[in-house]
């Protein structure tokens, strides 16, 4: 079974839009793969801030302007 990771900050998609990005990776990973729709897992993991970062500063940090 093929496995899609989403990850994204602590709130960053709310309900609808996290099962938007179900519908619409796996849509188009069973178009250019071909392979059934039913076979195809998608993960999304939600992060803390503290947890994720940029530039060499974690994403909590750079939220409260440090």
């Amino acid at each position: 079974m093929p496995v899609i990771n989403i990850d994204l900050g602590l709130g960053q998609a709310n309900e609808e839009q996290k099962k938007q990005l179900i519908e619409r990776f796996t849509r188009d990973a069973v178009e250019v793969t071909g392979i059934a729709v039913d076979k195809f897992v998608i993960l999304i993991n939600e992060l803390p801030h503290e947890n994720i970062g940029v530039g060499g500063k974690s994403l909590k940090t750079l939220k409260m302007g440090h």
